[in-house]
């Protein structure tokens, strides 16, 4: 029986792979790090009368976190409808306390968030558990 030589990595590769390594890590955490616009300084979250005169009425221009885009038309009877890359959604909208709320047709859960306005201008949805939800401007 012949024992073929184990194949190894050359000394070059051997060192650059753990300074790699190091580097796409060091990436990692300084993204973990990145803080939100909505909790920098000089964004204002918007009290219940701001969240209906924003919304009622207007149409948003969003991009969420995954960067997928999608309009949102507020009708000032409370209709909403969301225009994506999958068709339209229908809902109803509120306004809790100073919390924007949405029932759509098709899941009838509530989803309550606070909405900031940042200091260039756009807008931020922040979910119930603090998470962003959606960057906007209103057209």
């Amino acid at each position: 029986m012949q024992v073929l030589p184990r194949a190894t990595t050359p000394a070059p590769m051997r060192k650059r792979l753990p300074i790699a390594a190091l580097a796409v890590l060091a990436g990692l955490s300084a993204c973990a790090g990145i803080e939100p616009d909505f909790r920098k300084p000089g964004a204002q979250r918007l009290t219940g009368p701001e969240v209906s005169t924003l919304l009622g009425g207007h149409t948003l221009s969003i991009v969420n976190p995954r960067g997928k885009s999608y309009m949102n038309r507020f009708s000032k009877d409370g209709s909403i409808v969301i225009s994506g890359a999958k068709g339209n959604e229908y809902g109803r909208w509120t306004v809790s306390g100073d919390r924007y709320c949405l029932t759509l047709d098709v899941d009838p859960r509530q989803q309550c968030m606070e909405i900031y306005r940042l200091p260039d201008g756009r807008y931020q949805m922040v979910n119930a558990d603090g998470t962003l939800r959606n960057t906007f401007q209103v057209d």
